[in-house]
């Protein structure tokens, strides 16, 4: 069996992950002159009240030697692994990524090691990372497995609303003239993430308005594709996600659903508030649906 590896910023619904084996590396969190291992030694609840006092905690790369030891186990325990990474344009994981398998491959040269750029992170990478854990499960070759992978990123889908610019003006994702308008004026952008950038699509007033151009976003990307899984993530705002979610079942009806929180890495980034959908527009040709959670 192949192990698959994910980083703290995909975004799974802890229920779905049980009796499957995923291992998952954290990257940093930095506060008040201190250095956090994302969901070990901070979860989100803590960067919120970090937040809440107008902290803008700081986050970097996963530690070298963190991710060392974690593909090196894998070696040793004669295991191939695919590590599916956060964008490559947003964090310098991918990259050093690629530095430690390289360093490995030497030293484990019988040993398969895949390293793939995700181009994107959060219930995106999740949704990608659910589905090569189930071909895994069901032995098939990692060649198979990455070229799936591949497609998944092609045709995966991120849409974001979020509910106060200041903390994407701080962490220099759109500029203070931006930001201070939609304060004043109750404007909310509406986000996608394009080749491993985060863009602004759109911007509209209030959180109903922003809300209702994500699920009309959704109906119509999923129009070839709605028998499948949607994953709503959110940054504390969990009635809202919910909401999201009936409204998405009501009008996609052959869908299932999963509502998770935003992890602190990119929870720092978007704010509190904040809510993410995330789909395929086509389906990888061994896509597995999964049950509602």
């Amino acid at each position: 069996m192949t192990q698959i590896i994910a980083d703290s910023t995909c975004d799974i619904n802890k229920e779905l992950l049980e009796g499957h084996k995923l291992i998952t590396l954290p990257l940093v969190i930095s506060a008040e002159g201190r250095d956090y291992l994302d969901g070990i030694d901070i979860g989100i609840e803590q960067v919120y009240a970090l937040m809440r006092k107008d902290v803008l905690p700081k986050t970097a790369q996963i530690p070298y030697e963190v991710m060392k030891e974690e593909f090196e186990k894998c070696c040793q325990n004669g295991e191939n692994f695919i590590y599916i990474s956060f964008s490559g344009e947003m964090s310098g994981c991918f990259s050093l990524a690629h530095v430690v398998a390289d360093e490995l491959k030497e030293k484990y040269p019988e040993r398969q090691m895949e390293i793939v750029d995700s181009r994107g992170g959060s219930c995106a990478t999740g949704l990608i990372v659910l589905q090569a854990l189930l071909m895994s499960e069901k032995g098939m070759d990692i060649e198979v497995i990455v070229k799936e992978i591949n497609f998944m990123i092609d045709h995966v889908e991120h849409l974001f609303t979020v509910a106060d610019l200041k903390w994407m003006v701080k962490g220099g994702r759109i500029s203070k003239p931006l930001g201070w308008a939609g304060s004043v004026l109750n404007i909310r952008p509406w986000l996608d993430v394009k080749d491993g950038k985060m863009t602004v699509e759109g911007m509209v007033r209030g959180e109903k308005k922003a809300v209702q151009t994500v699920i009309k976003e959704v109906c119509r990307r999923t129009e070839d594709f709605q028998r499948q899984m949607i994953a709503i993530a959110h940054t504390g705002n969990k009635p809202l996600a919910d909401n999201v979610s009936r409204q998405i079942i009501e009008i996609l009806p052959e869908c299932t659903t999963t509502i998770t929180e935003i992890g602190g890495v990119l929870g720092a980034h978007l704010g509190m508030g904040g809510l993410g959908v995330f789909f395929f527009r086509e389906p990888s040709e061994h896509y597995m649906l999964l049950g509602a959670i």
